[in-house]
């Protein structure tokens, strides 16, 4: 089957906001209804929502209120509306696809008794220690440690753990053959710690993730079984394969989300097509809404974070020269915009983007200057002047207020070359942001909003917030 999440999730966002009717009345989007699944087919559901971070409950395939409040989270967040047939085509597609590129693969580890799924890619070679054995993540930002103990050892296990989660309080779930421990350490990361009774005594798995690594965390915890493993297999004549078959053929009949405007007549500005090997900028406005400038992400055959995950185009408006894309996986924070409020002429402003990326570096740069005119080229009254400086890279990155907010998006500066020609003199920083109120409209049409919450206001010219580096990204042209 092939793996079209990033499209197939666009097309049921365009078709759930109305953006598209290609699946209007269709079963695909009746509400859904685990009655026809069999066990297996409900379980690989639940271990997609627990992967995700949404279900707390047994991996057993009795689909219950907690099963129904999961799906319902998780479509809230990832495509919005109610959780129908279509969501959980979408939810298993986004898992299988995030497994297959993660390397994962399940392990029976020898001497234990228990089974669990690991990102073997992603690991080092396994490290002994004294009871048990250490895995690390190359980059260092997940853990795993299994280990033999006694009852008495396990509950002291277990009791070190509670203490170990500091203000979090974590409580342990003590069962005849079962404990389970999890919380947050001290320095921040996530942990997660379960003991099952086994032949020979107790096995204990022990995990602990920064924050970027909390969804592999949760999927490993989900994978932990006393016995052989449970395989992720999807059933190929199943229920659910086909919901995602049909579901698959109204994506494809949806074909691509439309262009909302005509080409951009660009005049004083720099081209506006970007090229292969090209980089912007993107800020996140939701836990998956990333927005850029729209020549950022013109002409590409992929469009990708640093990290080489694809990014998705929702929908893009040349003539204002912005784009929309969807994330690949949510983040915790992002930009709020300014609410309305119109850029005032002499306004502090603070441009954050990535001039020149990986030629000078790919820390993200913030720099400072003015609201310097009210009106774009032409007096075009939808952008506005501003004299923070910028450089290729920073292309739709957001220009923010003293209260943290954006108050545009960065699209343009003046093109040396033909001011140079036209007077004999060179500009120095005459830049271009799109206004907040024409960029809230566009988000409007696209049948997309800015997320509550995320950071928040905050008072930049005390610095940059914790969080504000991740909310705030490079955006590549493949």
């Amino acid at each position: 089957m092939p793996r079209v999440v990033g499209a197939f999730l666009a097309a049921m966002v365009a078709v759930v906001l109305g953006a598209g009717a290609a699946g209007a009345g269709d079963p695909v989007f009746d509400r859904f209804d685990p009655g026809p699944l069999n066990d297996s087919e409900r379980r690989l559901l639940q271990t997609a929502l627990a992967a995700a971070g949404d279900y707390p409950g047994p991996l057993d395939g009795a689909w219950g209120p907690g099963s129904e409040a999961a799906l319902a989270a998780w479509t809230t967040r990832e495509i919005g509306g109610a959780a129908d047939n279509a969501a959980a085509a979408a939810l298993v597609l986004s898992f299988l696809d995030e497994v297959s590129a993660g390397g994962w693969d399940f392990r029976l580890l020898d001497g234990y008794g228990v089974s669990l799924a690991l990102p073997l890619d992603r690991l080092g070679p396994v490290e002994p220690e004294e009871g048990g054995e250490r895995r690390w993540s190359r980059d260092g930002s997940l853990t795993v440690l299994t280990h033999r103990f006694d009852h008495d050892e396990t509950r002291a296990w277990h009791g070190a753990a509670e203490r170990a989660g500091g203000a979090s309080e974590p409580a342990t779930r003590r069962e005849p053959d079962l404990m389970v421990t999890s919380g947050a350490l001290r320095d921040g990361r996530r942990f997660f710690t379960r003991s099952d009774r086994t032949a020979d005594g107790w096995s204990t798995v022990y995990l602990a993730a920064a924050d970027d690594d909390a969804a592999a965390m949760n999927l490993v915890a989900a994978s932990i079984r006393p016995g052989p493993p449970l395989p992720w297999d999807l059933p190929p004549d199943g229920a659910l394969t086909r919901i995602i078959d049909a579901a698959s053929a109204i994506a494809a009949r949806a074909g691509p989300v439309p262009v909302l405007a005509p080409a951009l007549e660009a005049g004083a500005l720099p081209s506006a097509d970007a090229q292969p090997g090209s980089t912007g900028t993107g800020f996140y406005l939701g836990p998956r809404t990333l927005v850029t400038a729209a020549h950022v992400v013109a002409r590409c055959g992929r469009i990708a974070l640093a990290d080489g995950s694809r990014l998705d185009l929702v929908a893009a408006d040349p003539d204002l020269d912005a784009a929309v894309l969807a994330a690949p996986r949510p983040v915790r924070a992002w930009l709020s915009l300014a609410d309305g409020a119109d850029a005032r002429l002499g306004q502090r402003v603070h441009a954050a983007g990535f001039p020149y990326y990986a030629i000078a570096g790919t820390s993200l740069h913030l720099t400072t200057g003015n609201v310097s005119a009210l009106a774009g080229v032409d007096d075009d009254p939808r952008f506005f002047s501003f004299s923070a400086p910028v450089q290729p890279g920073n292309s739709g990155g957001p220009l923010i207020d003293a209260r943290g907010a954006v108050l545009g998006l960065v699209v343009a500066r003046l093109s040396e070359d033909f001011i140079v020609e036209a007077t004999g003199t060179l500009p120095q920083n005459i830049n271009y942001a799109l206004a907040e109120g024409e960029l809230a409209a566009f988000l409007a049409e696209a049948g997309v909003g800015a997320a509550p919450g995320g950071l928040g206001h905050f008072a930049i010219d005390d610095g940059a917030p914790r969080g504000f580096e991740a909310a705030v990204v490079p955006v590549l042209c493949e």
